[in-house]
């Protein structure tokens, strides 16, 4: 007996998402076995396709189905080298109103510094070269700038619409201070040889403080002046008030 139409059509696009599930979850087993990999060997060496499917228990032609060719699968790991990295620092941007605003920027710096020196290799790696769904052949360095430096504009800007600052001649600064950020730590954490690494510790405070600094001069040449030393929810308290009073701070009327 026919199955229904609707119910055949029902039938077959289950079908398509459950195939589609088991070869993303072999998509993900095997790029981690790839960063796997590239961990324990030492930079620059040839990993092949064969060890990367007996580390992720499966058989090579497996691979060969899943992926275009090898530079698809190099360029497939360095955006899931990318994201993994992304989403630490995504998650270190929630603000703890306990702390103060200098303490939560110095942890933002410490997860960014200390992933890339806790895995060198792979930040290398994503580096250096095309990252999936990019034609360019750097893809890896400047679309991990770009997707950094929109994610801190959006929320420091949407946190300063609420506050009815407008930001909007700034936004080339997220640029800049991400470019700042990843010279300091590909010079001085990521570097080749144990002689040019500096302390992770020290780089993430120095970062911090060249941060604050940057930020709280133009905030001082607009008339806001803020204390890094003060408790992150008070601060915030203090200008939803003004926001709420319709006022500018105290020392933005007197100009600067």
């Amino acid at each position: 007996m026919d199955l229904p139409m609707d119910l055949r059509k029902r039938r077959k696009q289950s079908h398509k998402r459950r195939w589609s599930e088991h070869n993303s979850t072999r998509q993900t087993l095997i790029l981690q076995a790839a960063v796997e990999l590239i961990e324990e060997y030492e930079s620059g060496a040839e990993i092949s396709i064969q060890q990367i499917a007996e580390r992720a228990g499966l058989a090579r032609s497996v691979l060969y189905r899943q992926f275009d060719n090898r530079e698809d699968l190099d360029a497939r790991i360095r955006e899931f080298i990318q994201l993994r990295a992304i989403e630490q620092f995504e998650s270190a941007m929630v603000l703890d109103p306990a702390k103060t605003v200098g303490q939560t920027l110095l942890d933002l710096m410490r997860t960014v510094v200390g992933w890339a020196a806790d895995h060198p290799k792979l930040y290398r790696f994503e580096q250096s070269g095309r990252l999936h769904g990019h034609s360019a052949p750097q893809s890896g360095a400047v679309v991990g700038r770009q997707r950094l430096a929109e994610l801190v504009w959006q929320r420091f800007s949407t946190v300063t619409a609420v506050l009815g600052i407008d930001v909007r001649p700034f936004h080339p600064l997220a640029h800049g201070v991400i470019g700042l950020v990843e010279g300091v730590i590909n010079q001085y954490i990521v570097a080749p040889g144990d002689s040019g690494r500096a302390d992770p510790e020290a780089i993430a405070e120095l970062l911090a403080t060249s941060v604050w600094h940057l930020f709280s001069g133009h905030a001082a040449d607009n008339g806001y002046r803020f204390d890094r030393d003060a408790n992150a929810a008070a601060l915030l308290g203090g200008l939803l008030d003004t926001a709420a009073d319709g006022k500018r701070p105290p020392a933005a009327e007197s100009g600067r």
